[in-house]
């Protein structure tokens, strides 16, 4: 094989698992990333390429939900009474085990309840649309938990090198999967683009493997790093199956968490952990905008929060929807009516109160947060700016009053 080829095959590494002795640490001094006490967002491994033999299908037959698709998009109705629980545990398919690091995470799970709980009532935005694409797909159900494992269902949350949103994509991995990234918009942190992404990476790598606990060894570690070990496995006469194979302690400990978690999910009560009340309904709506709006013009014709806006269009880095993309946003569904007939009285030309401000040479924050009458404080964290240097050139987004 040639360089190039070699190089075409090269596939970034994936989030790694925190590992049991790592879990055990962020248990018990209560750190982690985004204010979680169980230090769920792990650091990721560096690049690994993907076995030759599987290479080629990552580049063909992805799924991609379509106009007729059945999905929250379009779907309406009252929402039912039955909880999204009931319906994830009708499609558990992964395989049992009594692994000692399986029952290390149901151990830690069971000793810290509270912090399960609240990564489950994060998801509640999200996990109604995932569990439906990988329903729609035929895939095991435990993989609409993944995000529980890599992120706490956090889309907002980034590793500290650089992994981002509920799947934890690294940027070249994002890059090679089609997600978009730019100044105003990073696809690893949409909801929709990278639950696709995240599924259709799943699915090519089971193609590879042909064994779910593989695939997602290879999700977090690398198909390569996977590939190598399970033929020194072969070579060496040894089980080639995950539980047997030689690879990183960070990967040994992802997939027993998640198997972990699906136990939880089945038997609550035994790990004195109640669930949260999560209806297997609609939590948003997909509504064409027919043109670039503000998220705060947005949040009041709905009558709901910036916040809640963000939270479910997190894909969205500035104020304002970017200007080289569908002009789509993700609405409460409980809001959707409202904000429909809002925006059809919207005038043009109040679409949009935020300002994109050139940074002039000698410019600081706290002379544009004058001359505009905002903060520094809302400068810093509209434009996820970690500190007050800027650079002559570049651009902010300047919230309107």
């Amino acid at each position: 094989m040639n360089t190039t080829t070699t190089k075409l095959l090269w596939l970034p590494g994936l989030a790694m698992a925190l590992s049991a002795v790592a879990g055990i640490a962020s248990l018990s001094t209560g750190r982690g990333m985004t204010g979680d006490p169980m230090g769920w967002i792990r650091p990721q491994c560096a690049g690994s390429r993907m076995p030759d033999s599987c290479a080629a299908d990552l580049f063909t037959d992805f799924t991609s939900p379509t106009d007729d698709t059945p999905s929250e998009y379009t779907e309406a109705g009252t929402a039912p009474v039955v909880e999204i629980w009931d319906r994830l545990r009708g499609g558990f398919t992964l395989p049992t085990g009594n692994d000692p690091a399986i029952r290390h995470y149901l151990a830690s799970f069971n000793r810290h309840p509270g912090a399960v709980v609240r990564a489950l009532q994060r998801g509640e935005p999200y996990l109604f649309h995932i569990m439906n694409r990988v329903q729609q797909r035929g895939l095991p159900a435990e993989l609409a938990l993944l995000p529980f494992v890599e992120s706490a269902f956090d889309p907002h949350a980034t590793s500290p090198v650089g992994a981002a949103g509920l799947w934890q994509f690294m940027p070249d991995t994002a890059a090679y999967l089609g997600l978009s990234q730019n100044w105003w918009y990073d696809g690893r942190r949409d909801v929709i683009d990278a639950t696709e992404a995240a599924l259709d990476y799943l699915t090519q790598l089971h193609r590879c493997f042909g064994d779910w606990l593989l695939a997602l060894a290879a999700y977090n570690a690398g198909s390569a790093r996977v590939q190598r070990a399970v033929e020194q496995n072969r070579l060496e006469g040894k089980p080639v199956d995950f539980w047997h194979l030689p690879l990183p302690e960070e990967t040994r400990g992802y997939v027993p968490k998640l198997i972990a978690l699906r136990n939880v999910i089945n038997h609550p009560s035994d790990y004195h952990i109640t669930l949260p009340p999560l209806p297997d309904a609609h939590y948003f709506t997909r509504v064409d905008t027919q043109g670039r709006i503000d998220l705060q013009v947005a949040a009041r014709l709905a009558g709901t929060t910036e916040d809640e806006l963000k939270r479910l269009n997190p894909g969205i880095l500035r104020l304002i929807t970017p200007p080289d993309r569908p002009n789509i946003l993700l609405i409460p569904k409980a809001r959707e009516r409202v904000f429909r007939e809002r925006l059809a009285r919207l005038p043009e030309e109040e679409r949009i109160q935020s300002i994109r401000h050139r940074i002039l040479q000698g410019d600081t924050l706290g002379a544009i947060a004058q001359h505009y009458r905002t903060t520094v404080d809302k400068l810093l964290k509209v434009n996820h700016l970690e500190g007050t240097e800027i650079i002559a050139g570049e651009f902010l987004v300047v919230p309107g009053s």
